[in-house]
């Protein structure tokens, strides 16, 4: 488009000072011959006493820097006074296009660039050809044409500045054109990237909900067909410890004993499996009410106090006490805390510890937000697992479902927080949940 717009404008401008200088020129010829020459002078048949005057019109009109001379030819296109080469006088030129078009009335240039014969400083020129229609005043007669020799000097620089004018304000429209054209198609591409970002997590959103569709049919399935015979063979079971009473032998009452308190732990622990897929296929609705975090966490502390004791890990809160209550719905919160204070406490060896931290952030709006820490001084997470421990049935425990933190994590999106994984200070993980004072929207 540059290269078109400087070819176009360049050579519409350059026409334009050609046309506006060969006009000029024709003017300043046309003056000076009236002032000169008579109409006798181009038809006279003596050509002697004529020539001074056609001298002196040449002394007078070289005094225009450009010019370096002139011939005259008359209508019928045969030469009747020249400058230099005298042998010219006499000669018809009728086959000189040029010629024949200032006969027929327009000024014509040529602009090809010619070795002219020697000027008074005894100089070859380059010289364009002018040839100019003289007429009468009234009425219009064509007296003759004049072939002027003009020098090209001028007129080339008039050119080279006029093209290089036109070739940097191309060269500058083009670049304004390119940086807007560039801006306008990175913004595009940045809404088109963001739209597939938005199609992305749309996909992932609808399979996942496929999926959690999924799960409870499977979850409610599993549920009715042994949800009753668990309970049965628990119930069985300990039927059975009360009639261990009447067994003969403390050895065989005490294994008795041992096989059913096996019995009924394992029981518990399916239908501990069983609540938690099906609450994660599919999790209660929030109802938002005033909850205070920081007693919310000692109570469950304190509830975990003993399982804390029998495995060796201290716990230690740092709890902001000008914390604001937050709109949360209570059950939710108490089962995502219950969850990650266990984690944290499963992780960490004996002689460990898992800090619990409280306080409040400030968002990029300068908005409140609740922000609740959990972290242990165990093996950590790795980056590469640290998503994965958030999808259904992922776990690194033996005994673990693999429910806990996908269920965690949908409570938190469901109350209006995010939960992020991080390093601990002391190389373990870190829990950071963070929800805004207003609470779930």
């Amino acid at each position: 488009m540059t290269v078109a717009l400087w070819f176009l404008v360049s050579n519409y401008l350059i026409n334009g000072i050609l046309r506006r200088e060969w006009e000029t020129t024709a003017q300043f010829v046309r003056t000076e011959v009236r002032e000169f020459l008579t109409a006798e002078d181009f038809t006279a048949k003596d050509r002697k006493p004529v020539g001074p005057k056609f001298a002196a019109l040449l002394r007078h009109i070289t005094l225009m820097p450009d010019i370096v001379q002139f011939n005259v030819y008359n209508p019928q296109g045969v030469a009747i006074w020249a400058a230099v080469d005298k042998k010219l006088v006499g000669r018809s030129f009728a086959d000189n296009d040029k010629l024949q078009e200032a006969i027929q009335g327009k000024v014509v240039a040529d602009m090809s660039s010619l070795s002219q014969p020697e000027n008074e400083r005894g100089a070859l020129q380059k010289a364009v050809q002018v040839y100019i229609p003289i007429y009468s005043d009234t009425p219009r007669e064509l007296f003759g044409v004049m072939e002027i020799y003009k020098r090209s000097d001028p007129i080339d620089r008039d050119i080279r500045e006029a093209r290089i004018v036109v070739l940097l304000g191309a060269l500058c429209g083009g670049l304004l054109l390119y940086l807007s054209l560039f801006a306008i198609v990175r913004q595009a591409a940045r809404k088109i990237k963001e739209q597939e970002e938005n199609l992305l997590k749309v996909q992932s959103d609808l399979v996942a909900s496929q999926r959690m569709a999924a799960v409870g049919e499977i979850a409610a399935a599993v549920a009715h067909g042994i949800g009753n015979p668990l309970s049965s063979i628990r119930a069985a079971a300990q039927v059975a410890k009360l009639d261990c009473d009447e067994c003969e032998g403390p050895d065989l009452q005490q294994k008795t004993l041992t096989t059913l308190d096996e019995i009924i732990q394992q029981v518990d622990r399916v239908q501990k499996r069983m609540r938690g897929l099906l609450n994660f296929a599919k999790p209660m609705e929030p109802r938002p009410a005033p909850v205070k975090i920081n007693s919310l966490l000692s109570d469950i502390v304190d509830v975990l106090r003993p399982r804390f004791a029998e495995a060796g890990v201290s716990p230690q809160l740092d709890l902001d006490r000008s914390l604001p209550e937050v709109q949360l719905d209570a059950n939710h919160v108490e089962q995502i805390f219950m969850g990650l204070v266990t984690n944290a406490l499963e992780a960490t060896p004996n002689g460990g510890r898992v800090t619990i931290r409280t306080n409040t952030l400030k968002d990029n709006g300068s908005a409140t937000n609740v922000h609740i820490s959990i972290e242990d001084t165990g093996e950590g997470i790795p980056v590469d697992s640290r998503e994965r421990v958030f999808d259904p049935f992922f776990t690194t425990k033996p005994d673990g479902t693999g429910i806990g933190l996908p269920l965690a994590r949908k409570f938190v999106e469901r109350n209006g927080g995010k939960i992020i994984i991080s390093d601990g200070t002391s190389g373990g993980a870190k829990f950071d949940v963070v929800f805004p004072v207003g609470g779930s929207k």
